[in-house]
């Protein structure tokens, strides 16, 4: 195992790292620091309550990253009665949201993988076996922070299309448009969606669009990320119908 002494940190922006801290990190134990490596390789930490406060301003600072460009959609947007996340990872959204949001009351479901296998692309296609999440872990979080009404699908056993929708809202930060090209998951979606559906997915600065999404409503937000602290990452708004008006 890596010496304390020689862990390196990552170098978090200031700003985002330094806000409330809304997700708060439960104790660092193995097995959720190799759940954490896993979905975060920037965040490689031996189980050590030294740790601890570094991962949960990690996961703050990418909330409020995106959280704060969001902010005027969410206000222009009624409380989602019915909300998809699709890779959770460890959960640092749904409670984030669930509290900024006022979330408590809406029915939750989150799409998570199992599995320590991660074949990224990018913009290209995506894989069925491409699973780094952990169910026992992500819901152990959700627990500690007292968010209890997500139901949680795994992926390896429930296909995307096949989860019970429609959802009023359905996002994806770092898993679908990230790692994978969203193209590629068009089918799956659509009939996840109503017409006044909103959903979200974390695009690279470079996205490229295609001609699909053309036919479709949709807008590009651009934000900026904690980690590194010098990124900046986009965000697709994408509706199957009219989306709200926010400027």
């Amino acid at each position: 195992m890596i010496g304390l002494e020689e862990t390196k940190v990552p170098e978090l922006d200031p700003y985002l790292a330094g806000l409330e801290k809304v997700f708060h990190a439960p104790e660092l134990t193995p097995e959720l620091v190799a759940a954490i490596k896993l979905i975060s390789p920037h965040c490689d930490f031996p189980a050590s309550d030294k740790y601890r406060p570094i991962w949960e301003a990690d996961q703050n600072g990418a909330c409020w990253g995106e959280y704060e460009a969001l902010a005027p959609l969410f206000r222009a947007m009624p409380v989602p009665h019915k909300i998809l996340e699709i890779g959770p990872g460890m959960g640092r959204s749904l409670v984030f949201f669930s509290k900024k949001l006022g979330w408590e009351k809406s029915e939750i479901h989150a799409y998570e993988g199992e599995g320590t296998t991660t074949r990224y692309t990018v913009q290209g296609p995506r894989f069925q076996d491409s699973f780094c999440g952990n169910i026992k872990v992500l819901q152990s979080v959700l627990a500690f922070n007292k968010i209890s009404n997500v139901k949680v699908f795994n992926a390896s056993e429930v296909p995307l299309a096949a989860l019970p929708g429609p959802y009023d809202l359905l996002y994806s930060f770092y898993s679908i448009g990230y790692h994978w090209s969203i193209e590629h998951f068009l089918d799956d979606l659509m009939p996840l969606l109503h017409d006044r559906s909103v959903a979200l997915f974390t695009v690279p600065d470079d996205f490229k669009s295609f001609p699909r999404l053309q036919t479709l409503p949709h807008r590009i937000v651009d934000w900026k990320a904690a980690w590194p602290k010098d990124r900046r990452l986009k965000i697709l708004v994408l509706g199957k119908g009219e989306l709200p008006d926010w400027r």
